[in-house]
């Protein structure tokens, strides 16, 4: 989903919110006099207002685009619009910018910018669509500024534009080579009409899209200094533990607030509540003046929750549900051909079922919102992926005006979807109302990996045929699981979004491809490439099924099914070059796998080695194909990191259920890959020049598959549920 903004010739200006924390506008010291704003963005054309934009009370200036401020020193502040989250959109935001901008990415600074719906339009960032939604935007904010800049600096060389050019902050008259900076211009710039349909630079001429610049935000948090959301300290904060239901829906019966009083430094024990997805789940609060007197005061609280027959449930419960369930006919999103038919008429038919569990998000700082609800005015500052969803969730519940509503939003130490929602801040909001106090609440990590919302445990059924020759003809995909869209709703249908990762291109004349909705007590969520995490594994390990009885090379086999695509073909042919796929050796296994996510195509070569008596994954090799990469090392970080959680997700860690309850408690019983335990990676991104696709979650989904299906190349065992044991 892109940004709806577009530029305008009207004037526009903010004021901005004076109390965003000290951390926030940390750079800010580097502006003096006047900060003048270049462009203007709107998203609904409305008539705008001449106001005076203020970084700092004391240096007034005119704001003409939220993007760009240049002092009258020539110094450059470029804004990133989009949560940061480890994804990189700090800086390759910006970076976007700077390109037609001609500004040398060294010396400018990066800032956060507001929370805004109105001035910068979707802020969320979910999807991997950051770059992919708002390049084309973020070319013309800068090239907009710059030919606003030429166009005062040609005036005052009394020469048509065509004869000036910027470059590294600088106006430069190509008849006799003088020099404006940026600065001696930007006053009588920020005076201009702005260019509707700015000139973009062609691709051929870029000198920073494209180049891996070191990213400012990493020097922070090296340093210590970058805040996030666990880092907040408001004055007259108070502190939040909150104890919840062991099996998600219980139903509060009674708690002890006397014991939890005792302890020193508790102020106020609180019923409690957050939505999930339309489901409320009760929680008893402990309020105290420090965090280590809540923890401690909860852990007295002597709850006791009626749990009906919750109490019932089982991870094999689940299961055996499942694969009752897939008995049933699902609802068709696909149909092909005529599977029923093609599958009699097969010579070769094959069958096969593949598991996978439900996870945690488990982002390395802990789940924390703090808010203040006072009666003409909200404050939330925190880790989030949706800012202004924060803004708009708050606004209505309190009924307040969103411009009284402010979002302090901070660097995030990890997301994966679970921060995209509200219900922390639910919690948090809840408890300011009711104590007339800020309130900080922070869960602990047993809360993070027991209470979910959890990615989905799903079943996936197949069914396949080939002719004599290991053609394939017939393919049929049945998913079963729950729907994140339709959890607790009277709509016995599932959507479509429960298919998400199923490779469709494959030439199989006959596919059929269909989901089964379960709905269950569990809270599911958005989960790092949601639905391509669970039905990508099952697929690509069919397709290798389907290889085997073909008795094919399982690269060559998806080749030839795939050889009119070109950029899936590109793909393959990269990674078999890069792996030395052809290059057989003795005590190796090594196993592919190509799916798309957000846009990008990702093929994926896994080399196992069989070491001290465990399979141990000693080499993936990625090709990524994400149209114009911004920033190379990004979307090299962002590759690995996906694989180090693919892997976790594949043989480490599966939430595990028993008489209702979440057994996984930290990182004891829910573990994370070793930094020892991580391959060589090696990553090669595929420049087409094509518009950039999304990269944050493209290789994860890739993982799983091409690892068991190396362990079986190896072995001749087929993994069909995960997670699973290397040893």
């Amino acid at each position: 989903m892109g940004s709806s903004l577009h530029l305008s010739s009207k004037f526009f200006a903010m004021k901005m919110d004076t109390k965003i924390p000290r951390r926030k506008f940390l750079k800010v010291s580097a502006i003096s006099g006047a900060c003048l704003a270049l462009g203007y963005i709107s998203i609904f054309g409305e008539e705008p207002k001449i106001v005076n934009l203020s970084l700092e009370s004391e240096n007034p200036g005119i704001g003409l685009n939220p993007f760009v401020f240049i002092d009258k020193n020539g110094k450059v502040i470029l804004y990133n619009h989009r949560p940061e989250m480890g994804q990189g959109t700090f800086e390759a935001i910006p970076q976007i910018i700077a390109e037609e901008l001609e500004v040398d990415m060294n010396d400018i600074n990066i800032m956060a910018s507001p929370a805004d719906r109105k001035i910068y339009g979707d802020q969320m960032v979910v999807g991997s669509r950051s770059i992919n939604g708002n390049y084309d935007l973020m070319r013309k904010v800068g090239a907009s500024a710059k030919e606003m800049l030429i166009a005062v600096a040609a005036d005052k060389w009394n020469v048509s534009p065509e004869y000036c050019y910027a470059k590294n902050a600088t106006v430069i008259n190509r008849k006799n080579n003088q020099k404006f900076s940026y600065g001696e211009l930007v006053v009588d710039a920020s005076k201009r009409p702005v260019p509707e349909n700015p000139t973009l630079k062609e691709p051929k001429d870029f000198t920073i899209i494209g180049k891996s610049f070191p990213r400012q935000d990493i020097p922070l948090k090296v340093n210590g200094s970058a805040q996030f959301g666990i880092d907040t300290d408001v004055p007259g904060m108070l502190y939040a533990s909150i104890e919840r239901s062991p099996v998600l829906l219980g139903k509060l019966v009674s708690f002890n607030a006397d014991k939890a009083k005792a302890v020193k430094g508790v102020k106020y024990v609180l019923e409690t509540s957050r939505d999930v997805f339309g489901q409320k789940r009760a929680g008893i609060a402990v309020i105290a003046d420090n965090y280590w007197s809540a923890l401690q005061g909860r852990k007295v609280l002597d709850i006791k929750w009626d749990n009906s027959d919750l109490e019932n449930w089982s991870t094999q419960k689940i299961k055996d549900d499942y694969k009752n369930a897939a008995n049933n006919e699902g609802e068709v999103f696909l149909n092909k051909g005529d599977v029923e038919k093609a599958l009699n008429n097969a010579d070769i038919k094959i069958e096969a079922a593949y598991e996978t569990p439900y996870q945690a998000h488990a982002p390395m700082e802990p789940m924390n919102a703090t808010v203040h609800v006072q009666k003409d005015q909200i404050d939330f500052w925190g880790s989030t992926q949706n800012p202004n969803g924060m803004k708009d969730f708050l606004s209505r519940k309190y009924n307040i005006a969103p411009e009284k509503v402010n979002i302090h939003y901070t660097f995030m130490g990890g997301a994966f979807g679970r921060r995209s929602l509200t219900d922390v801040v639910e919690e948090a909001a809840d408890l300011s109302q009711k104590t007339g106090a800020p309130v900080k609440v922070i869960w602990t990590r047993e809360d993070d990996i027991s209470q979910g919302p959890f990615r989905v445990c799903s079943l996936n059924v197949f069914r396949g045929g080939l002719d004599k020759n290991g053609k394939a003809i017939a393919l049929e995909h049945k998913v079963i699981c729950q729907d994140i869209r339709n959890q607790y709703g009277t709509d016995p249908k599932p959507t479509g979004g429960i298919i998400g990762g199923i490779n469709t291109y494959y030439q199989i004349p006959s596919t059929l491809i269909s989901g089964i909705l379960r709905n269950l007590y569990i809270p599911v969520s958005y989960w790092r490439s949601v639905y391509h995490s669970t039905n990508c594994f099952a697929h690509e390990s069919f397709i290798d099924e389907m290889a085997q009885v073909a008795k094919k090379d399982p690269l060559t086999f998806r080749q030839e099914l795939l050889s009119d695509n070109m950029r899936y073909s590109r793909a393959l042919k990269t990674v078999r070059e890069k792996s030395n796929w052809d290059k057989k050796e003795t005590g190796v296994g090594k196993g592919v796998a190509i799916m798309e996510r957000s846009g990008a195509v990702v093929a994926m070569v896994t080399e196992v080695r069989k070491i001290d008596g465990k399979i141990k994954p000693v080499r993936i090799v990625t090709a990524i194909d994400c149209g114009t990469p911004v920033n190379p090392d990004i979307i090299k970080a962002q590759t690995e990191g996906c694989i180090v959680m693919g892997l976790t997700a594949a043989c480490k860690s599966g939430i595990n259920i028993e008489q209702g309850k979440i057994t996984n408690t930290n990182f004891d019983k829910y573990q994370m890959l070793r930094i020892n335990e991580v391959p060589k990676m090696e990553i090669y991104v595929i420049n087409t020049n094509a518009h950039p696709e999304g990269v944050g979650e493209g290789a994860l989904p890739a993982v799983a598959p091409s690892l068991t299906n190396a362990i079986f190349d190896l072995t001749g065992k087929r993994i069909r549920s995960l997670p699973f044991d290397l040893g």
